[in-house]
């Protein structure tokens, strides 16, 4: 694919953020502190953008709604496209940089965001702060359904959120201090008024507030999309003048597409990736956290028992799982919380139990179960891009005498179940990586400070040493931030409530561009002709 380079205007300035007061340069400090991830290598963002590129999504867009979405990879693209944030994170460096706000002042509970002039939709309409504050409100209520309510925003929730159209000010004010607010805001997606005036229509069409427009589509095949000059960025030469994405859900197919030159930027995330390494290096996106097994612990279900738990963790081997669900292409890892993240402990990774088949079968039997005593049947979950772990998982299981029922399906289907109310499930490696560089994404999956339902614990965990650490951390800084959720993922490894397997990564290819990545999602703004 011939690539032409873009003629433009010179490049601005680079950003400049504003800190209010001496709580929020400690903040910030406590935020970026060990605040890596993203891409391993990339020329960043100098040279041209493109004027057309070509992106793979490893799986179709569930809805255009981004705050109902399964947040798979297809969609966190898409919406990386189609809607903008308040600020975004600077995948290389970490830090939050200027979106839709200009600068920003922050303490714990509160920030203060001055918004650039001029903000518009897609469409052309006008997007003024009480649209913002409108569309942050719906995120922010428990009624909207949306799993990432109590992630953005703390276990307290929204006191308020206020605009200004006069002053162009938007705060974001939350009942309980919640450090990591200002990550949240950087993928808390904005919607325009018309999608939030019809919800309904908003998941086939999108009211966009990003960069970029779609053009046409042609749903789980192809994608085309047009940058329209958004106020929002820097630099309207920033990005490529028009995208197509298109949906490939086999590695191997997406993997000739390079080969091919049928496409500009691909994810690889299992064996193929391995012969495209001889002839092009790969961009690294690193999830933030690990893959890790967990467990459905409501009453009555067979791991509400931890020495159930336990036993499973005792059946599986961390190496051969990320052989069996990446084909290598990932890396075997002993702690939830990955190196490139924020309160990064290595020694955490000693509290968790080890491989050893023979003491899971007999505490097994000590548990009542196998020969001799009753039968234990637990039913499996898995998804499309785990390949053969699942199979691996229940043979290790099987082979200490335990009956397994694996069900496989898409993502999406999986989450569907475990975030349903009705259990039917007992054990899955769960995908905990979240686009956040810190534990907070695990409380609202792991912890009984956000509640009960839906969205919220769907394990039913009751791990009261987690809850009391993840409820200090978020309203601490520093060394002591740090302290505690090195403390809430101890409470878990202790308790054998999840058993990290494996930390996902995703090669990227491309062979005329550079651009920086995550594990999930390309920033389009960094797409860059290569030198």
């Amino acid at each position: 694919m011939k690539l032409s380079k873009r003629v433009g205007a010179e490049r601005r300035s680079p950003w400049s953020r504003g800190l209010g007061s001496a709580a929020a340069v400690a903040l910030g400090a406590s935020l970026l502190a060990a605040c890596g991830g993203g891409s391993d290598s990339s020329a960043g963002t100098t040279g041209e953008a493109p004027e057309q590129a070509t992106l793979v999504l490893r799986n179709d867009v569930d809805t255009f709604d981004p705050m109902l979405t399964a947040a798979e990879q297809g969609a966190v693209q898409m919406y990386e496209a189609l809607y903008d944030t308040l600020v975004r994170r600077n995948w290389k460096t970490g830090e939050y940089e200027p979106a839709m706000a200009t600068s920003w002042k922050a303490t714990p509970t509160k920030i203060d965001f001055e918004l650039k002039d001029g903000l518009t939709c897609s469409d052309g309409t006008d997007l003024l702060p009480s649209d913002i504050q409108k569309s942050l409100e719906r995120l922010a209520d428990p009624k909207t359904g949306s799993i990432y309510t109590g992630r953005f925003f703390g276990a307290g929730g929204v006191k308020q959120i206020v605009a200004d159209d006069e002053a162009n000010t938007v705060s974001v004010e939350v009942n309980e201090p919640h450090t990591d607010l200002i990550d949240s805001m950087a993928t808390a997606f904005i919607v325009c008024p018309k999608g939030l005036a019809d919800t309904k229509a908003l998941a086939t069409t999108p009211q966009g507030s990003g960069p970029y427009k779609l053009t046409s589509m042609k749903r789980g095949d192809t994608y085309e999309l047009e940058a329209w000059g958004s106020p929002a960025l820097e630099d309207p030469e920033s990005v490529p003048a028009k995208l197509t994405y298109r949906v490939v859900t086999s590695d191997s197919t997406r993997a000739n597409l390079v080969d091919t030159g049928e496409a500009d930027i691909v994810s690889v995330v299992g064996r193929d990736s391995k012969r495209l390494e001889s002839t092009v290096e790969p961009i690294q996106g690193k999830a933030f956290q690990a893959d890790s097994v967990v467990f459905n612990q409501r009453e009555g279900a067979p791991f509400a028992d931890e020495k159930l738990r336990r036993v499973v963790a005792q059946a599986l081997d961390a190496e051969s799982y990320t052989k069996a669900a990446s084909f290598g292409v990932g890396d075997a890892v002993d702690t939830l919380v990955t190196p490139n993240m924020d309160c990064y402990v290595e020694g955490n990774g000693k509290l968790g139990l080890k491989l050893d088949k023979d003491r899971a079968k007999a505490d097994l039997a000590a548990a009542g179960y196998g020969p001799g005593g009753k039968e234990l049947s637990v039913r499996l979950l898995g998804y499309d891009l785990q390949n053969s772990g699942p199979e691996y998982l229940a043979d290790a299981l099987r082979e200490l005498g335990i009956k397994v029922e694996v069900t496989n399906g898409t993502l999406a289907q999986a989450a569907g179940v475990v975030y349903g109310d009705a259990g039917e499930w007992d054990v899955m490696v769960f995908p905990m990586n979240a686009p956040a560089p810190h534990l907070y994404p695990a409380v609202t999956k792991m912890s009984s400070n956000l509640g009960e339902g839906g969205s919220y614990n769907f394990g039913r965990v009751k791990n009261d040493e987690f809850d009391r650490y993840a409820k200090l951390a978020p309203a601490s800084t520093g060394d002591e931030r740090c302290e505690n959720w090195s403390k809430a993922e101890a409470a878990l490894l202790e308790r054998t409530d999840v058993v990290p397997m494996m930390w996902p990564i995703a090669n990227y290819f491309s062979k005329d561009l550079t651009f920086e990545t995550g594990y999930r999602t390309t920033d389009l703004r960094t797409i860059r002709v290569k030198g």
